[in-house]
């Protein structure tokens, strides 16, 4: 039987700008592409918590900018509903650089990660300092 799982809406577009939750170096990414999304035809690919995207850096450190990375949303303002009935959102929208494997690049992540990503993402779960 398969587990009941809180339905998170997918709040952040392509284009977004979200803030780098870790220490790779990067500070602000904009989302160009989300995996794994099948949509209608013309219509924006979205993406919420727990979803991985291909990013570019757009802020940060020189040898990160402008580079193409694999990233996971931790975080997003748009609240969430819970099987409970708990509803929680975030003060920003933040991503943490991964590899293909969703992976931390970096070795710290900064502020609060959502539960729901930690189930998901084991490595990310470990590395916070914070799981809501």
């Amino acid at each position: 039987m398969k587990a009941k799982q809180s339905r998170t809406p997918r709040a952040l577009a392509t284009g977004s700008k979200l803030t780098c939750a870790d220490n790779t170096g990067a500070r602000q990414v904009q989302v160009v592409s989300v995996n794994q999304y099948h949509g209608v035809r013309k219509r924006q690919p979205k993406l919420g918590l727990g979803d991985m995207a291909t990013v570019s850096v757009k802020k940060g450190t020189p040898d990160m900018r402008r580079k193409l990375e694999k990233a996971v949303v931790i975080r997003q303002k748009k609240e969430i509903r819970r099987i409970n009935g708990l509803r929680l959102s975030f003060e920003d929208n933040a991503m943490v650089i991964t590899n293909e494997r969703g992976e931390p690049k970096g070795t710290e992540i900064k502020g609060p990660v959502a539960r729901e990503v930690a189930e998901r993402f084991p490595k990310i779960g470990s590395m916070a300092t914070i799981i809501v």
